[in-house]
C-alpha cells in the first residue's frame, strides 16, 4: 500500500498534460460575443471609404483632413452620423480602425477628423475640430449617390461623438459649441469620451450649455497613467444637467493570456504599447459602449449597455476560457474616489515622450 502511494504521484504528473481538465493551462481572454452592440452580428457586410478630404479653404493642411466611412453591402439609404475624434497625435485612421469599421458595420457613418497635423497647440485643435466636421456635414448633405445623414422628426441630422484622450474632452466641447446655434452644429444625441484629457492644455468650453437632453458615458482606466482622471472628473463636474449619464472604471485583470491591462492605449486597436491589438476590452468597453450608446439614441434599444448605471449588460467584461469572469467594469458613483492605480498630477499628457500613438503623415 505504501508503494502504490508513493507512485500516484508520478502517475499523475506523467499523464496530467493529457487530461482534457488540465489546471495548468493559461486562461485566454474572452472572444467577441456573437451579439449585442459589442458582438459580430454585423447588419453591414463592407465599409465604404471615401477620403481624404479637407474643409473648404484648407486644401492639403492636415489639420482639416477628414475621411467618411460609410456602411455597404447593403448600403442603408440613410444613416445617423458619428463623428469620431483620435487621440493626442493619433492622427491616422488606421490606428483605431477596427473600433470605426465596427461602429460602421453596425449601420453608422462615422466621419474621421484629423485636428493635429503634427505637435500643434493644443488651443487650436477645438477650432480645427469644429471647421472640418462642418465641412464633412456639409459634404454628406449634398453628395450624390451616398448614404444620406439620417434626421430627427425636425429635420436635423442626427449626430454623435465618440472619441479618445484628446479626443474625448474634445467630443464635450463640440458639444457644448453645438448648444449656441451661431456656430451651425448639429446637437449630439450622445457623447462618448472614452479615457478624456487634455483639460490643462485645451481651453475651456461652457460644458452646462450642453442639452440636458443629451446622453453621455465617460470612461477612464485604472491603469491610465498618461491622462489620469482629472479631466473625466471635470467633464463631471461640468455637466450636472445631463439627465442621463454613466461614469464606469474599467478594471485591469492579469488572469491569463494576453493580460487584460486598463491602460491609456487599450482603445487603439494596432496593438503598439499594449498587450494586444484588438480583444476583450474593445468588445466589452469601447465596441459595446459606443454602439450601445448609438442604439439607445437613434433605436431606442441597447440603452443598458451604455446608461444602464451598473446594469450587469453594462459592466461585463466576458469570461476567461477556464469559466472565470473578468474583472467588470465599475459603475462610479462618486468619479472623485476613484480606486485607480495612477497618480493625479504625474500625467504625462501633452509631452512630446508620451503621445497616444505617433504616426508619419498620410493615411
Amino acid at each position: 500500500m505504501r508503494r502504490r502511494h508513493a507512485y500516484l504521484p508520478l502517475f499523475a504528473l506523467i499523464f496530467a498534460p493529457f487530461s482534457p481538465l488540465s489546471a495548468f493551462a493559461t486562461p485566454s481572454p474572452p472572444a467577441q460575443p456573437p451579439t449585442g452592440p459589442g458582438g459580430s452580428n454585423y447588419s453591414h457586410t463592407a465599409i465604404a471609404i471615401n477620403g481624404p478630404y479637407w474643409a473648404e479653404g484648407h486644401n492639403r493642411d492636415n489639420d482639416y483632413r477628414y475621411y467618411i466611412y460609410e456602411p455597404a453591402q447593403p448600403a442603408p439609404a440613410a444613416a445617423p452620423v458619428v463623428l469620431f475624434l483620435h487621440g493626442w497625435l493619433a492622427y491616422t485612421p488606421i490606428t483605431y480602425m477596427e473600433w470605426t469599421n465596427h461602429i460602421v458595420r453596425k449601420g453608422y457613418i462615422v466621419v474621421w477628423v484629423r485636428y493635429d497635423a503634427g505637435l500643434r497647440p493644443p488651443w487650436t485643435f477645438l477650432d480645427h475640430a469644429m471647421v472640418t466636421w462642418k465641412d464633412a456635414l456639409q459634404r454628406l448633405i449634398t453628395w450624390q449617390g451616398h448614404v444620406q445623414p439620417a434626421r430627427d422628426s425636425q429635420g436635423n441630422i442626427q449626430t454623435a461623438i465618440v472619441g479618445h484622450s484628446a479626443g474625448g474632452y474634445l467630443a464635450t466641447l463640440l458639444a457644448a459649441r453645438a448648444a449656441l446655434p451661431s456656430n451651425g452644429l448639429p446637437q449630439p444625441h450622445a457623447v462618448v469620451p472614452i479615457e478624456p484629457g487634455g483639460f490643462s492644455a485645451i481651453p475651456p468650453e461652457n460644458l452646462a450649455a450642453i442639452d440636458p437632453a443629451t446622453k453621455m458615458v465617460v470612461v477612464v482606466g485604472e491603469e491610465d497613467t498618461v491622462v489620469c482622471t482629472r479631466t473625466a472628473v471635470a467633464i463631471w463636474n461640468a455637466t450636472p444637467q445631463l439627465l442621463d449619464r454613466d461614469f464606469l472604471l474599467v478594471q485591469s485583470d492579469t488572469r491569463g493570456s494576453p493580460a487584460q491591462i486598463a491602460n491609456h492605449f487599450f482603445p487603439t486597436t494596432t496593438g503598439k504599447r499594449d498587450t494586444a491589438a484588438v480583444d476583450a476590452r474593445d468588445f466589452y468597453v469601447t465596441f459595446k459602449l459606443s454602439v450601445g450608446a448609438l442604439n439607445c439614441v437613434f433605436l431606442g434599444t441597447d440603452c443598458q449597455y451604455a446608461f444602464g448605471k451598473g446594469a450587469p449588460e453594462q459592466i461585463d467584461m466576458g469570461t476567461w476560457s477556464d469559466g472565470i469572469p473578468v474583472k467588470p467594469m465599475i459603475w462610479v458613483t462618486d468619479p472623485h474616489s476613484l480606486p485607480t492605480r495612477c497618480r493625479q498630477g504625474a500625467s504625462t499628457w501633452g509631452q512630446r515622450t508620451s503621445p497616444d500613438e505617433v504616426h508619419p503623415p498620410g493615411r
